[in-house]
Order: C-alpha cells, then structure tokens, then sequence
C-alpha cells in the first residue's frame, strides 16, 4: 500500500526545530555584527582621541616657536599684565588651524626673581579640546581647570629663562671683550697709568682720558666698540633684539676719578637690565 510522507503539521516538533535554528543562527549573526560595530565604534573613538593628541603636539611645537620669535612683545607689560594678542591673534600667527572647538587660554604676565637682582617676566598658555559631555575648560584667577578637556600647557617661563641665559652669556663675552681692549691700551707702550680713563672710546671721555672731550654718557655697544676699535663680531643686540648699551656716567660707572668704570646694560623687555661693571686696575 503506498503512503504519503508525513507533513511538518503532522511531525510539528520539525517545525519548531526550524525556528529555533533560525533563531539561533538570527542571535548569532546579530552578536557578531554587533561586536563588530563595537569594535570599529572602539576603534573610531581610539583613533579620534589619538588625533586630538598629535594636534596637540603640533601645537605645542607651533606656540613654543611663536612664543619664542615675539617674547620681547609679548611679555613687555610686566607683572599681573594681560596678553596683548587676542587668544585667535596668537593662534594665527602661530599658524595653527582650529579644530574640535579646541580654546587657547592665556595668563596674566607673572614675575619670578632671577640672576643679579633681576626677574624674568613670562606667560603661560593652555590650548584645550573639550570632552564631548561635561563643562568647558576654563581659566579663573590663573587657574585652569581642565574639566575632562585634552589640553597641553606651554610655560613662557622655559622659553624667557633659556633668552635670559644667552643674555647672561653674551654679556660675559661682551666684558671680557672690553676688558681685554682696556688691558691692550692700558699696556700699549710699557707705562700703565691709572690716571688714564682706558675705558673711554675714541671722541669721548671726561678730559682725564686718553681722548680728551667731553663726557660719553651712554653709548650702544656698537657705537663703542667702533669708537673704541674693539675687535669681534658680537652683536649690538641681546637675544630679545634690544640694544646693548655702555654708561660711563650712569649706574654704577664712574667717570670722574680713578678707577674709571664702565657699566654694560642689556635691556629686558619688561624692565630693567641685566648689567656688567668694569673697573680698571689700579
């Protein structure tokens, strides 16, 4: 006798096993696709957050060059002083492009003491990226608060303490320069004679000098070594750009009676002046 086969109404545990595989397959499928999403979201946030931290170092690199080239403008104003450049100024001429609503803050001009009774004037910049939930970052009686923003900080101070420095060395070069041109005409025919003011440059002096005329005052350096004939190739300005000057009547320099002194003067940008005195031996 033939027999039909039996349908999935008539056999409906087949059916069911169907659907659950199905099911099966549909959650499995789902669970991948979904790790897989996960995974390019993880990867999209690493490599997002890794951008923002090369732009950042970009910048950092970008502000401390600026900063560098426009010390003497930038910190000339001194202590509790604002910044004379708008924070977009400063990222313009430092050529950075902005980008994730990153902000620069900028403090007040701050003072620390330094060599020879000086103080190094200097500024310091926070450029910010804001995180994507919680507050902005902010800048309130010179304290930043990063609120969960990627940021980085240039300090002014590294930059105008490392200015500071090669002023210091310069103006070692530039004494030992003059001292050694004073020796030299001091010594120039076997007769040393304190009563000679050797530190006067040629056209000056104060009539006791080997140059009879009237009293220098102040002179650039350039002028004096000329005047002098100093030898060398140093330059008349300091590292801030400013002009070197010699005084043989202001400061501590004495013109008047031996022993003659001579004072260097190397202008900073927010006041005062690094200095040198030279005295002849007696």
């Amino acid at each position: 006798m033939y027999s039909q086969p039996l349908s999935n109404r008539e056999h409906p545990e087949a059916g069911i096993s169907a659907i659950l595989l199905a099911l099966v397959l549909m959650f499995f499928v789902g669970a991948v696709f979904a790790g897989v999403i996960a995974r390019m979201n993880l990867n999209s946030h690493q490599a997002l957050k890794q951008e923002k931290v090369l732009f950042l170092q970009r910048a950092r690199l970008q502000l401390q060059h600026w900063y560098a080239g426009n010390a003497t403008a930038f910190d000339a104003h001194g202590n509790g002083s604002t910044s004379p450049f708008t924070d977009s100024q400063i990222l313009t001429m430092a050529g950075i492009q902005q980008r994730w609503n990153a902000k620069l803050f900028v403090s007040n001009e701050q003072c620390t003491p330094a060599a020879q009774n000086a103080e190094i004037c200097y500024h310091t910049l926070w450029l910010a990226v804001p995180s994507m939930s919680g507050a902005a970052p902010t800048l309130q009686n010179g304290q930043f608060e990063a609120n969960g923003a990627t940021y980085t900080t240039v300090s002014g101070l590294a930059i105008e303490t490392n200015l500071f420095n090669q002023a210091i060395r310069q103006m070692t070069t530039l004494s030992t320069l003059l001292e050694s041109g004073a020796a030299s005409a001091n010594s120039s025919g076997g007769v040393h004679d304190a009563n000679l003011d050797w530190f006067a440059p040629n056209g000056c002096g104060n009539g006791d000098g080997p140059w009879p005329a009237g009293a220098c005052g102040t002179l650039s350096w350039t002028a004096y070594a000329r005047g002098s004939g100093l030898s060398g190739s140093e330059s008349g300005s300091n590292p801030w750009g400013l002009t070197i000057t010699v005084t043989d009547a202001g400061g501590e320099a004495n013109n008047t009676a031996a022993p003659y002194a001579v004072e260097l003067q190397s202008p900073l940008p927010w006041g005062g002046s690094i200095t040198s005195v030279l005295s002849e031996p007696l």
